[in-house]
């Protein structure tokens, strides 16, 4: 036996059974039906808890499965009777696909492929969206508030001066002479070095230090 992927994959009498598998770390936690959120994307939840149920396992696991999905959506508040609508629905839909799947097939080749529309999802105008061609366009809705909205992860901002590998530009205050230099130190230790040139007047010259020697200019 062994799992892969979304997958238990066991051998037996020299056949591949396959079964879904879930992590036994699974919080069983989906978008929760009170949520505010579309109707459509509540009825999506379901929708891929089935794919994943079926389309990942043999027949003889079909069973004990679909009592799986029915026991976590219970879990996350979503009403028996939308459950059964909302499954019977989708297995209707994977018979059906898989029956017709090569006129479908054909179908889709020779038909043009609708555009997509993603918009905030208000639930007073939600509604408004449906009398669109679905042959022409489609329309799924996303929620305007988003977590990262609200919980930021921020660095502590860095003074300018405390930053390395820059170039920087020092303005003479008296004129328009200016001096632009590089340094892969931190900034703030090489504007002290500037200032020690300038006021001990040492034997390290620079062009800094010419300047304000020669024209008793002050920098800033």
């Amino acid at each position: 036996k062994l799992n892969f992927l979304d997958t238990t994959i066991s051998k037996i009498n020299n056949t591949f059974i396959f079964d879904w598998y879930r992590k036994p770390t699974s919080s069983s936690r989906f978008l929760n039906f009170l949520s505010n959120h579309p109707i459509s994307q509540k009825m999506g939840v379901v929708f891929s808890l089935v794919d994943r149920a079926f389309l990942l396992s043999d027949f003889g696991f079909h069973k004990r499965n679909l009592t799986l999905i029915i026991d976590i959506l219970l879990d996350n508040d979503y009403p028996l009777d939308f459950i059964f609508d909302s499954v019977n629905l989708r297995i209707k839909h994977l018979l059906k696909n898989h029956k017709d799947h090569a006129r479908t097939q054909i179908d889709n080749n020779n038909n043009a492929c609708p555009s997509w529309l993603t918009v905030p999802f208000i639930p007073i105008h939600a509604e408004k969206f449906k009398r669109f061609d679905r042959s022409v366009v489609r329309v799924s809705f996303r929620s305007p508030n988003k977590m990262k909205k609200y919980i930021k992860v921020q660095k502590d901002s860095r003074l300018h001066t405390s930053k390395s590998n820059v170039v920087y530009k020092i303005q003479c205050n008296d004129c328009e002479a200016s001096y632009v230099g590089q340094t892969s130190r931190q900034l703030k230790t090489r504007i002290k070095e500037h200032r020690n040139h300038i006021n001990h007047n040492s034997s390290t010259r620079s062009v800094i230090t010419d300047h304000r020697l020669e024209y008793n200019h002050d920098f800033r």
